[in-house]
């Protein structure tokens, strides 16, 4: 009998609550990564140098990318924001970054994130590919994924919680799944 009060109207209401709660609140967040040469094999492994790192902030679905990077073989050619299929996952380019045409520089950007590529962020898919005149383009040169911005321990420094591997929002396994 009690079912029988609830009508269409008011079940379409509810939903259209729930999604209007669930989308207000804004998506905010720090994110960062370590640039390192990849890919690495015996072809490629004295060709492919450097390092850098990058931090991004997201406000809403504006995303912003700020990085540094230094010792490349030769002058950076283009940057990308990448959609890989999951952490150390080569992928397709989405975005374009700026980058200084050197072999030391800067790389930034900012963007207005489409849904998908903000589930790629959330997911641990997006990342910072830098690309140089003479390493194996367009595999890359320098690739760092953006994941959420973390504590860093000191060498042999014991920390608690999630310190070796950050993951993005979901990827972290249930006690269960665990193999250690």
């Amino acid at each position: 009998m009690y079912f029988r009060a609830i009508s269409v109207p008011m079940i379409i209401g509810a939903a259209l609550l729930s999604a209007s709660l669930s989308a207000a609140a804004p998506a905010t967040g720090k994110f960062e990564t370590v640039l390192g040469p990849t890919p690495i094999t015996d072809a490629t492994k004295l060709t492919v140098t450097g390092l850098g790192a990058a931090t991004a902030t997201l406000d809403g679905n504006k995303f912003s990318v700020t990085g540094l990077f230094a010792g490349l073989a030769t002058p950076a050619t283009d940057a990308h924001l990448m959609i890989g299929g999951g952490i150390g996952i080569p992928g397709a380019p989405t975005l374009d970054l700026t980058v200084s045409p050197a072999m030391s520089g800067t790389v930034t950007g900012s963007f207005t994130l489409s849904a998908t590529q903000l589930a790629a962020l959330r997911g641990g898919k997006l990342y910072v590919q830098i690309n140089s005149q003479k390493a194996p383009a367009p595999s890359g040169n320098l690739w760092g994924w953006l994941l959420p911005e973390h504590d860093k321990a000191g060498q042999d420094e014991p920390q608690l919680g999630h310190w070796f591997l950050p993951q993005g929002e979901g990827l972290k396994a249930r006690r269960s799944e665990r193999q250690s």
